[in-house]
């Protein structure tokens, strides 16, 4: 008969092999956390949860909608958040109760942030997109002398669902809500199931979108990581030659993911039988020069 013990290992390692098995049987299957639903989908029988107001005064200009927040490219016309670059003084990643935030603070005065979930301002259901308010100097002393981010964003008396809402009026240059404008978008491309090289995914695009990409290939460092070990490639590009790039890849057919199309802009190139073959992104390049990260949480 088999020792007890011996039968037991046999039991756990057995276990162990199908989680390893699993595991790699999704990474195939989604293509990781850049491949198709990078998050749950939602079952058609959810409904979203109904947006999350203000509390107390409006942070909607008057006479403005109040979705301000958008997703992907902002709307053409719309005047690029200034100046262009600033120094990152206060950063915070995190949840806050059953909402993910990014929150970025800088030395001008600049909160610029993204939250998961219905807010009265955001962009859609789903998320917010890049969000901005800006803090007198003043201010800015207040929010950071509480020392830490998770105290200085949402400490006593914080007033969900907007960080630093704890702060009063006069603590604000302006404290309306408008959409973040970039002036610069990394535009990033890789392959899903196996690794393509980057300047093969480049001759697979129309020569509108690949030429200004080729032109402006760099090195971009992200914010939360979400490059690190990245095995693709990036252009940095300004505002409208993103619009261009990404106006082509439309052109072209190329498709759109309809559950990340409410967290951010991205497009799959499809090979053989629709099997996407490479992801590609788009992604505000923020004040302190590192792209941003749409929907991560």
């Amino acid at each position: 008969m088999e020792p007890e013990r011996g039968r037991s290992q046999r039991v756990a390692a057995g276990v162990v092999g199908l989680a390893v098995f699993v595991g790699a049987v999704w990474l195939v299957a989604t293509g990781g956390p850049f491949g198709r639903g990078g998050g749950p989908r939602p079952t058609p029988s959810e409904a979203p949860a109904p947006p999350e107001g203000p509390v107390g005064a409006g942070l909607t200009a008057p006479g403005v909608s109040a979705r301000v927040g958008f997703v992907g490219l902002p709307p053409e016309g719309a005047r690029p958040s200034r100046p262009r670059r600033g120094e990152l003084v206060l950063r915070y990643f995190g949840r806050r109760f059953a909402h993910w935030y990014q929150v970025w603070v800088f030395a001008d005065g600049r909160l610029i942030w993204q939250r998961e979930g219905n807010l009265l301002e955001g962009a859609n259901e789903r998320s917010t997109g890049f969000l901005e308010q800006r803090l007198t100097a003043e201010g800015l002393e207040l929010l950071l002398a509480r020392g830490s981010a998770e105290e200085s964003l949402f400490g006593f008396p914080w007033r969900p669902p907007y960080p630093a809402s704890w702060l009063p009026p006069d603590a604000w240059e302006e404290r309306t809500i408008r959409g973040y404008v970039p002036s610069r978008y990394a535009v990033c491309y890789m392959g899903l199931r196996r690794p393509v090289e980057p300047s093969r995914i480049l001759r697979w695009l129309p020569e509108e979108a690949a030429e200004p990409l080729r032109a402006a290939i760099s090195d971009v460092r992200s914010d939360g990581g979400w490059l690190r070990g990245f095995g693709g490639g990036c252009s940095v590009l300004p505002t409208e030659e993103a619009r261009t790039v990404a106006a082509a890849l439309e052109a072209a057919g190329f498709a759109q993911d309809e559950f990340q199309r409410a967290y951010g802009l991205v497009y799959y190139l499809e090979g053989l039988g629709s099997v996407s073959e490479a992801v590609i992104r788009f992604e505000p390049i923020l004040p302190h020069g590192k792209a941003g990260c749409s929907g991560c949480g």
